[in-house]
């Protein structure tokens, strides 16, 4: 199991977030999706089975969230905790 975090690119409500978190779910691999505001983004525990990253984002996209498609180094200067799993 591993999480991949959904930067959310155009602000949009939380209730729009947690419906494009729910079709989401919906696929088959994804395990949990969680909406978080600050800052915007969805994280998913997704497993082996889950379809690759550019459609999970294609699929939010298409549910009106739109997802910055590369990922962002989250600590500066190289640095990890490790704990988001990204």
């Amino acid at each position: 199991m591993k999480t991949e975090i959904f930067n959310i690119a155009i602000p949009v409500s939380a209730a729009r977030a947690e419906q494009a978190g729910a079709s989401l779910k919906a696929i088959p691999g994804v395990r949990e999706v969680t909406y978080l505001d600050r800052p915007a983004r969805l994280e998913a525990q997704v497993d082996d089975n889950a379809p690759p990253r550019a459609e999970l984002v294609a699929a939010l996209n298409q549910a009106g969230v739109l997802i910055d498609a590369e990922r962002k180094p989250h600590a500066g200067g190289g640095s990890c905790c490790g704990s988001c799993g990204g």
